[in-house]
């Protein structure tokens, strides 16, 4: 199971790279780590008045479900503390705020309690006076049902929680949530991996219901919920080994943005310096602003944004055919397009008040993103996922290719060159025709004559190339 060949690049807007390197020279945890838990605060920030069309008709949440796989010791509870904070401080605000209600509740719950006792009273008179009752038992079913309900404080974040309390939140305490979940193998394992229906239903927004015995049933309407949760590779490579192929065949994985970050253990040495908390004081402020606003935004593409959007989820579309890069992939690529377009408004949400509309560059920053998520979750889940024995030839294929251009700095490699020297199941002529076809029209190789000879580029070379001398093969 592989992980990055090198740290992410720039990957964010200005700003959020600039908050992700202060945080980086703070706690000198991986970047790849940083950038998901602040994704992860981002979108629980945002979601809770906040909504992404994607085309004409068609809106959504913009809630994200993340995992990152780390060793102990990465000091992702120091990343977490930091970004977290101005969350975990709404939520005990919310908190002080209901504990003061509560005495308020005492005395107005005391009132009604006389006013339908008195009620009752006055009934019981009129029975046995024989009296008629009707306004009585009137005026009695009105006080009933104004019965006067505690006020329950709003609930955000909810850490390590079941799917039961989870649930019953959003209906009782706010439909916006953050789920972290630090046990990796209680999350898998536990009641929770059995309710996988109900966090497929809220990552797309759609109605759940809920079925209770001892209290009422209730349905979940509009709520948004975000994920973040933390395995330790040893636990995630054995949950893979037991489980890997039915969990991703339930779809759970394909809605998930998971990293693997290289670890930056031996590496953080003290400089002695003091940290520069400029950026994160920034990033508190504007996390309360928004928790505190009520006002909910519709967020919609730029044109050109919009005509961005539509050529990458056609792009991801046709990556999932034969020969495809995604073909070994399709549940991730399913979901890419509208993975890009949530994390693109969440950015937009979150830096920019005056306008609703999303523009390209944002978009390209959730674009590459994504693609990064991407491979990883290539690396990590490809060999899980039933691949045919053409698509692990095309794939083999294209590397050898690769491979072989950049080390003998060719602009290009002569078909018969593959045909004598290529590796022993690539020497048939009709099934080599066959698989540089596939890769051809996938646009992963060029095929070209030379000389009336067929020689065929890698798309993807990244050697500076030499003569080739065309009368050698």
């Amino acid at each position: 199971m592989n992980v990055p060949a090198q740290p992410w690049p720039n990957v964010l807007p200005p700003e959020l790279e600039q908050l992700v390197d202060e945080i980086a020279r703070i706690t000198q945890a991986p970047r790849e780590l940083i950038i998901s838990i602040l994704i992860c605060a981002l979108a629980a920030t945002v979601q809770r008045r906040c909504r992404v069309q994607r085309k004409s008709g068609l809106d959504g949440p913009v809630g994200v479900y993340l995992i990152a796989i780390c060793d102990s010791g990465e000091r992702k509870s120091a990343v977490q503390k930091l970004l977290f904070k101005a969350l975990t401080e709404i939520q005990r605000l919310w908190s002080e705020e209901a504990t003061h209600s509560v005495a308020a509740h005492r005395v107005e719950h005391a009132l009604w309690r006389e006013k339908v006792d008195a009620l009752r009273d006055a009934m019981k008179r009129a029975v046995r006076k024989e009296e008629s009752i009707d306004e009585i038992e009137k005026q009695l079913r009105v006080a009933l049902e104004a019965e006067p309900q505690p006020s329950l404080a709003l609930k955000l974040i909810y850490s390590d929680t079941t799917i039961e309390a989870l649930l019953e939140g959003l209906h009782e305490r706010g439909n916006s949530a953050v789920m972290v979940h630090d046990e990796f193998a209680q999350f898998c394992d536990g009641p929770m991996s059995r309710q996988l229906g109900a966090l497929n239903a809220l990552w797309s927004g759609s109605d759940w219901s809920v079925d209770r015995k001892t209290s009422g049933s209730f349905v979940l309407h509009d709520s948004s919920l975000t994920c973040l949760l933390q395995a330790q590779p040893v636990v995630f490579q054995r949950f893979l080994a037991k489980q890997g192929e039915q969990a991703l065949g339930n779809g759970f994985f394909a809605r998930v943005l998971v990293c693997w970050p290289y670890s930056t253990q031996g590496q953080r040495f003290e400089s002695g310096s003091q940290g520069d908390y400029t950026k994160l004081n920034w990033f508190y402020d504007r996390c309360k602003t928004l928790l505190e606003r009520s006002e909910s935004r519709l967020l919609r593409f730029s044109p050109q944004a919009q005509a961005n959007w539509n050529g990458i989820a056609n792009s991801y579309e046709a990556s999932m055919q034969p020969g495809g890069v995604y073909f070994a992939a399709r549940d991730f690529a399913s979901k890419a397009a509208e993975n890009i377009a949530r994390i693109a408004a969440i950015f937009h949400a979150f830096l920019i008040e005056d306008s609703d509309e999303i523009c390209s560059e944002t978009l390209q920053c959730a674009i590459n993103l994504i693609s990064f998520y991407g491979e990883q979750y290539v690396n990590i889940f490809g060999k899980y996922n039933p691949v045919t024995e053409q698509q692990r030839d095309l794939t083999d294929l294209e590397d050898w290719i690769q491979t072989t251009q950049n080390n003998k700095q060719w602009s290009c490699i002569p078909k018969a060159y593959i045909l004598q020297y290529g590796p022993n199941r690539f020497r048939d002529k009709a099934k080599l025709d066959l698989l540089l076809d596939i890769l051809a029209s996938s646009l992963r190789i060029t095929i070209l004559k030379m000389n009336k000879k067929t020689v065929v580029y890698a798309n993807t070379t990244i050697a500076v190339p030499q003569y080739y001398d065309s009368n050698r093969y």
